[in-house]
C-alpha cells in the first residue's frame, strides 16, 4: 500500500507545483537545504543596525514555499524541543526492554566485632548475586561467595497460574514498544500541523502582497484619471463638481492601500514568528509564485474519494494512534485477567558447599476479598469497548473530512477558471471604456472609474481563488496525513524524526 500513498502524495505535489512547461514559468528551487537561502539569511541577520536604518535599507529575503518549510523545520524551537524529548522517550523503551536482561548485584562487607573478654574479630564477606526473569515468568536467583569456598545458592521459581506464560510477561514490553511508536506519531503530527500552518502563513503573505500591488495600481490609475479630469475642468469641458466624486473614490482607494499595507506587515510578522526569525528581517515572495498558483487549475489529476480515504487510514498519525491505544488496552486486559488468578508457584532451591542440599515446594497464595483486581478488570473491558467505539467514530469522521477537503479542492480549482474569465472580461470592459474616452464618446466621466474598480475586484477574486486552492491542497494533505511525504526532502534534511544523541556534559 506504500506505493499508493506515495503516488497520491506525488499527485498532490503536482497540484501544488505545476510544471514550468505548463505555466511558462521557471521551475521553483527544490534543493533542501538551500545554501543560498541560508547564506542570504545569515547576511541579513548579521547586518549591523545603528537605530537609524529602516526596513527599506534591509535586503529583502525572497522566499519560496520550499524555503518556508526548510526554515520552519530548522528554526522552530517547539519542534526542536519535541525532537529532544525523543531522547528520554527512547531511553524509556530501552529500560522496559531490559526487563529480561540479567541483573548482577555485588556485595562487599567488612566489619569489626569487639566483645568484652574476647579477641577482636574482623569479618569480611564478598558475594555476587544475580537475578534473571525469562519471558515465561521463570525467575532464577543465584548467589555465590567469592572469598571462601565459593558456595553457590540457586533458587528457581516457576509460576504455574498467575504470572505464567509468555503473553502476560511480555505484555509490558509490548506496551512500551507501542508507546514508543505513539511517541513517534506524536512528533509526526506536530510536524504536519506546523508545516501546514507555515504554508498557510506563506499563502497569506502571497495574498497580502498581491492585494497591495493591485490596490497601488488602482491608485495610480485613479490619480491619472484625476489629472485628466482636472485638465478637462480647466478647459471648461467638465464641471468642477465632477472632481468631488473622483476625489472621494481616490481617498477611499488610498485608505484601501493603507489597509492592505498593514495586512501585509501583519502577514510578514506572522510568518516570521512561525519561522522564529528576527522581525527586523524583510521578507517577500518569489515573483513567479503567484503565477504558479494560478496555474494549479491546469492540473488534470483526478483523485477518487475511496483511494484517498484508504490513504488517510494508513497515513494519518491520529488514526494510527487510536489503533495503538486499542492494542495497549488489549494488552493491559491480558494483565488484568491474569491478576485475578491464584498465585501457584513451584520453587526449587539448591545449595553447594560443605553441606550441599536441595529442596522443592509448591506455594499457593491468594488475597481474599480483594475487589480492586475485579475493578481493574472491569474497567479495562469498558475501556476496550470505548476505544473500539472511538476508532469507529474516527473512521467515519476521517471519511467525511477527506470528502469535505476534496470537495474544497475541486471547488477552488473551478473558481480559478471562473475568476480568470471574470478578470479578463473586466479588463476588456475597461479597455473599451478607455478607447471610447480617447475618441470622446464616453458615456459619463465616471464610467472608466467604475470599470477600474471592477477590474480591481476581479483581480482580487482571482488571487483569492488561487490561494484558496493552494490552502485547500495543504488542508487535504493534512487530512490524508501525507504532508510529510509532500515535504519529504525538507523533513529528511531537518533530521527531526531522527532521535538525536545527547551530548555528555
Amino acid at each position: 500500500m506504500q506505493w499508493r500513498i506515495l503516488a497520491l502524495a506525488m499527485g498532490l505535489t503536482t497540484l501544488a507545483t505545476p510544471l514550468a512547461a505548463q505555466t511558462g514559468l521557471p521551475e521553483l528551487p527544490s534543493t533542501t537545504p538551500n545554501p543560498q537561502l541560508t547564506e542570504q539569511l545569515d547576511e541579513n541577520l548579521s547586518s549591523p543596525t545603528d537605530g537609524t536604518s529602516s526596513l527599506d535599507e534591509v535586503q529583502a529575503l525572497v522566499l519560496t514555499d520550499e524555503d518556508v518549510v526548510t526554515l520552519l523545520l530548522q528554526n522552530n524551537l517547539e519542534l526542536r524541543n519535541a525532537a529532544l524529548a525523543r531522547i528520554a522517550q527512547r531511553q524509556q523503551l530501552k529500560e522496559s526492554e531490559s526487563v529480561f536482561d540479567p541483573d548482577f548485584t555485588p556485595t562487599l562487607r567488612l566489619g569489626i566485632e569487639d566483645v568484652t573478654g574476647r579477641a577482636t574479630e574482623i569479618t569480611r564477606e564478598a558475594q555476587l548475586g544475580g537475578e534473571l526473569l525469562t519471558p515465561l515468568g521463570t525467575t532464577l536467583e543465584a548467589t555465590i561467595d567469592v572469598l571462601d569456598d565459593q558456595d553457590l545458592d540457586l533458587t528457581v521459581t516457576q509460576p504455574l497460574l498467575r504470572r505464567a506464560g509468555r503473553a502476560v510477561n511480555t505484555a509490558p514490553v509490548e506496551i512500551a514498544r507501542l508507546q514508543e511508536t505513539n511517541n513517534q506519531l506524536n512528533l509526526q503530527q506536530q510536524l504536519i500541523d506546523n508545516i501546514t500552518q507555515g504554508i498557510r502563513a506563506y499563502h497569506a503573505l502571497i495574498r497580502a502582497e498581491a492585494n497591495v500591488r493591485i490596490q497601488r495600481l488602482s491608485l495610480d490609475t485613479q490619480r491619472q484619471q484625476r489629472r485628466l479630469t482636472e485638465a478637462l475642468v480647466n478647459a471648461g469641458r467638465v464641471a468642477q463638481f465632477d472632481l468631488v466624486n473622483i476625489d472621494a473614490s481616490l481617498v477611499a482607494t488610498e485608505a484601501n492601500v493603507l489597509a492592505t499595507e498593514n495586512d501585509l506587515e501583519q502577514a510578514k510578522s506572522n510568518l516570521l514568528d512561525l519561522l522564529d526569525i528576527s522581525e527586523a528581517l524583510e521578507i517577500t515572495v518569489a515573483e513567479q509564485t503567484l503565477e504558479a498558483l494560478k496555474g494549479l487549475a491546469q492540473s488534470t489529476e483526478v483523485f477518487l474519494l475511496a483511494d484517498l480515504v484508504q490513504v488517510a487510514y494508513e497515513s494519518r498519525p491520529d488514526y494510527r494512534q487510536a489503533q495503538l491505544d486499542l492494542e495497549v488496552a488489549q494488552l493491559n486486559g491480558i494483565v488484568a485477567a491474569d491478576n485475578r488468578r491464584w498465585d501457584l508457584d513451584l520453587r526449587a532451591n539448591a545449595t553447594t558447599g560443605d553441606f550441599s542440599q536441595a529442596s522443592a515446594e509448591l506455594v499457593l497464595t491468594r488475597i481474599l476479598e480483594n475487589e480492586s483486581l475485579e475493578t481493574a478488570f472491569q474497567q479495562n473491558q469498558v475501556q476496550q469497548q470505548q476505544l473500539q467505539n472511538t476508532l469507529e467514530r474516527l473512521r467515519s469522521d476521517i471519511r467525511l473530512e477527506v470528502a469535505d477537503q476534496l470537495r474544497n479542492v475541486e471547488s477552488a480549482r473551478s473558481r480559478i477558471e471562473v475568476t480568470r474569465l471574470a478578470r479578463e472580461l473586466a479588463e476588456r470592459q475597461l479597455q473599451n471604456a478607455q478607447a471610447r474616452a480617447r475618441r470622446g464618446r464616453t458615456r459619463n466621466i465616471f464610467e472608466e472609474l467604475e470599470f477600474q474598480n471592477d477590474v480591481v475586484e476581479a483581480q482580487n477574486d482571482e488571487v483569492g481563488a488561487a490561494i484558496d486552492l493552494a490552502d485547500a491542497i495543504a488542508a487535504l494533505n493534512q487530512s490524508l496525513g501525507t504532508t510529510l511525504t509532500r515535504w519529504s526532502d525538507q523533513v529528511e534534511a531537518s533530521q527531526l524524526l531522527v532521535v538525536p544523541i545527547l551530548e555528555q556534559p
